[in-house]
C-alpha cells in the first residue's frame, strides 16, 4: 500500500497548509463545486434524502465533517436543527457563516471529535475524503456518531476506476489527443505540477494533502461500500458522477444533452464506470 509514504501528522500539516493558501487568496471558494447549478444539486439531493430517511420530521442535528469555509453548512442549516463543523484549518472555517445561529464549529480532526456516540442524524463529508491517510477511521468515527437510523452521505471523491482509465490512455502515447482528455490526465495525475504553476504551492506538498488521491488513485467504491457494511451500516451504496467531459457538454452544447448522455453511460453501468470523474456515497446506519 503505497500510502505508507506518509504519515497521518504530516498529511495534517499539509492540508493545513494547501488549505490556508488557498482560503486566503479566495481561490478554494472559486472551486468548480461552488457553481451555483452544483450548489442547487446538492441542496436538491440532501433534501430528498433527508425527506426519505426522516419522513415528515426535521431532523435534529447535523455533523458536517472537514466543513471547509461552509460548503455544506451553508446548502443545509435550514434543514436541521442543528449544525456542527470540523476543520482543522483556521484559514477556512473563519469564513464560514454563522449568521444563521444554529451553526457550531470545532477545530477537530475527523478521526477523533469530541463528541458523544449517537449525537447526530446526518453526518457529511464533502471533497474531504481523499484529503485523508485513509477513510476507515473517519467511517469508524461517523458509524460511532450516527443515531440508528442515521445517514452518512459524502461526495466529490475521485474514483479510482476513472484514474485508471485515465493512466491508461497517457499510456498509449498518442501524440494527439482531445483537449478534454488531456486536461483530465493533467487533473488527475498532475494536480501537484498544475497548482505549483497556478499557485505556487509546491507539488509534493499539494500531493501529501491528498493522500488518497494521490497515493491509492482514488477510492475503489467497492471496497468502500463493503467496508461499511462490514462496520454494520445497514445500507451502503455509491452513485457515480460527472462524466468525462460533462463541464464541455453542458457550455457547448445543453443540459439535455448532458441528461442524455448520463442517463445512457448509466443504463451500461459498471462498464462505464471508468468514465465518471467522481463517487457519491449514502450509508445509513
Amino acid at each position: 500500500n503505497m500510502t505508507n509514504k506518509i504519515s497521518h501528522s504530516d498529511a495534517l500539516a499539509a492540508n493545513v497548509k494547501v488549505h490556508s493558501a488557498l482560503a486566503s487568496s479566495g481561490e478554494y471558494n472559486r472551486s468548480p463545486h461552488f457553481l451555483p447549478e452544483n450548489q442547487t444539486k446538492v441542496r436538491a439531493l440532501l433534501k430528498d434524502l433527508l425527506r426519505d430517511q426522516f419522513t415528515g420530521s426535521k431532523p435534529h442535528s447535523l455533523l458536517d465533517m472537514g466543513c471547509g469555509t461552509g460548503f455544506i453548512i451553508k446548502l443545509t442549516h435550514d434543514l436541521v436543527d442543528i449544525v456542527h463543523g470540523i476543520d482543522i484549518t483556521e484559514a477556512m472555517m473563519s469564513q464560514v457563516d454563522l449568521s444563521p445561529g444554529n451553526i457550531e464549529l470545532f477545530r477537530s480532526a475527523a478521526e477523533s471529535t469530541p463528541f458523544e456516540s449517537g449525537s447526530y442524524n446526518v453526518i457529511t463529508a464533502y471533497s474531504f475524503l481523499d484529503h485523508l491517510v485513509s477513510y476507515k477511521p473517519v467511517l469508524e468515527e461517523a458509524f460511532r456518531l450516527l443515531a440508528p437510523g442515521g445517514v452518512f452521505y459524502s461526495d466529490l471523491n475521485p474514483n479510482r476506476f476513472f484514474t485508471h482509465q485515465m493512466a491508461d490512455v497517457e499510456n498509449l502515447n498518442q501524440s494527439e489527443l482531445p483537449e478534454v482528455v488531456s486536461r483530465e490526465i493533467r487533473g488527475s495525475l498532475h494536480n501537484g505540477e498544475h497548482y505549483q504553476e497556478m499557485y505556487g504551492i509546491d507539488a509534493e506538498t499539494l500531493e501529501n494533502a491528498e493522500p488518497i488521491k494521490s497515493f491509492e488513485s482514488g477510492i475503489n467504491p467497492y471496497e468502500f461500500t463493503e467496508f461499511a457494511r462490514e462496520l454494520g451500516f445497514s445500507h451502503a451504496e455509491f452513485q457515480p458522477d460527472w462524466f468525462l467531459g460533462q463541464a464541455v457538454v453542458t457550455s457547448e452544447q445543453s443540459n439535455q444533452a448532458v441528461d442524455t448522455i448520463d442517463g445512457y453511460l448509466r443504463s451500461i453501468l459498471p462498464a462505464s464506470l471508468g468514465l465518471y470523474k467522481y463517487l457519491r456515497f449514502i450509508l445509513i446506519k
